[in-house]
């Protein structure tokens, strides 16, 4: 068995791949790592928005049980934040985030007993196995043969979009 030395943020185990569907428009009925069916699953999901702002989500997400890959739809994650962020500080959103890891379902069942501190939020969470998977969709339709079908790009953001003014830097030559 090989140490590693990855820092990590739950005191639990891991628990699943973590992949964020980009794609709107598309549902994952079947596991894009191992085409196996995927169920859902409805779980406590612990997500950091810049500037050190912790979030407990609720979230049902696609899983696969052959491959442990949980597939939340990045859309519902950013439609989530702007509605909370909305009434708390709406300078945040548009900031960079990050889904940490999941809770323990017990969150679920006492929902007026959240963690207190950033200690018992650490000690009842469980990071993800690795690293994001990275998930791409090839353009349908004919092709000739040997030609691969281009890849898609997911489209940009409609809500979790900053509102504030750019600075516009200028450097003279």
């Amino acid at each position: 068995m090989t140490e590693t030395n990855e820092a990590h943020f739950g005191a639990l185990p891991p628990l699943y791949k973590y992949m964020p569907n980009p794609y709107p428009d598309q549902r994952l009925w079947r596991c894009p790592v191992c085409n196996e069916k995927t169920g859902q699953r409805t779980l406590p999901l612990l997500v950091l928005v810049e500037p050190g702002q912790f979030m407990i989500l609720k979230l049902t997400c696609r899983y696969c049980r052959a491959c442990e890959a949980l597939i939340a739809n990045k859309h519902e994650i950013e439609h989530a934040l702007t509605e909370f962020f909305q009434e708390l500080d709406p300078t945040i959103i548009g900031n960079e985030y990050f889904v940490m890891g999941t809770l323990e379902k017990q969150i679920l069942r006492q929902e007026s007993q959240f963690p207190q501190s950033l200690e018992e939020m650490r000690q009842i969470t469980h990071d993800f196995k690795m690293a994001y998977l990275e998930l791409r969709m090839r353009q349908t339709g004919w092709f000739r043969e040997g030609q691969e079908p281009p890849i898609v790009e997911p489209p940009p953001s409609q809500e979790w979009v900053s509102t504030r003014p750019r600075l516009l830097t200028w450097r003279p030559k």
